[in-house]
């Protein structure tokens, strides 16, 4: 079958986009809107024409998860993104992402091709330090820091709720994460999650980290990158195997404003 010199260009442009995305977010399967306009349109593809998802406009900063181009497009991502509720909260973990559809890839940015914070452990090792270090002009000790910090857990002596199969799905009334029918010895969890920043910073509320068991310590899984001051993100591929997640946080004025979490099992 021959096809036209144009389409085959389209389709070369659309094969070298495919698999660059798929080379580039096999790990880190992270978007967020980055458009100069300060909004980005949901939309689905129909026939020859698209059509405004239930009018979604997804603000600057705004994360979601990157499915795969959008079928048939050259200018357009599949992704997946949280339902917002109306009442807004100072704190949401999104743990069951059902929306979809396709935004314009000019609109959007990778979250690991933003710039990124340096990483560095403390001289303990059960901390990860993340430094913002893309200007050099500003002293050390002002500079934006994410700081986790990792410590052995005492989940063996919580309540745990199990399903029909044994698997650990509770523990304190709340869903966990990276174990599976039984907390093995030496489990680690979250402790705390603190942002510095000169004027501003927090520690995580409790409810951003409960029940994030086996985070990961490598910087291969682990990162923080930014659009700017007011928009950070933390990311991390935690656990291992079949109870290995993958969760993000967004970092909005020093605050953790909302996080995605689900199961990645390898």
């Amino acid at each position: 079958m021959m096809v036209s010199g144009k389409k085959a260009f389209y389709l070369s442009v659309f094969s070298i986009f495919s698999f660059a995305f798929a080379k580039g977010q096999n790990k880190v399967p992270f978007g967020v809107v980055k458009a100069e306009e300060g909004y980005a349109m949901v939309r689905v593809h129909k026939d020859d024409y698209r059509k405004i998802i239930d009018k979604i406009r997804m603000k600057t900063g705004d994360v979601f998860i990157y499915e795969k181009p959008a079928p048939g497009e050259t200018e357009w991502i599949w992704i997946k993104y949280p339902e917002k509720e109306d009442t807004e909260k100072p704190f949401v973990r999104y743990d069951s992402i059902i929306k979809e559809g396709m935004v314009n890839k000019n609109r959007i940015v990778f979250v690991d091709n933003l710039p990124k914070f340096t990483p560095s452990k403390s001289k303990n090792g059960k901390s990860l330090i993340f430094t913002d270090d893309t200007n050099p002009k500003i002293p050390g000790n002002q500079r934006t820091k994410v700081i986790i910090d990792v410590y052995p857990s005492y989940a063996q002596i919580k309540k745990q709720e199990k399903d029909s199969n044994g698997n650990i799905v509770k523990i304190d009334k709340v869903k966990v994460w990276g174990v599976g029918k039984e907390l093995p010895e030496g489990l680690m969890e979250i402790k705390s999650v603190r942002v510095q920043q000169p004027g501003r910073g927090s520690v995580f509320v409790r409810d951003a980290i409960k029940n994030m068991f086996q985070p990961a310590m490598d910087f291969e899984n682990v990162g923080v990158t930014a659009i700017d001051n007011d928009h950070i993100f933390l990311y991390m591929i935690n656990g291992s195997g079949e109870n290995r997640y993958t969760t993000i946080w967004t970092i909005k004025q020093g605050k953790a404003e909302s996080q995605i979490i689900y199961k990645t099992p390898e």
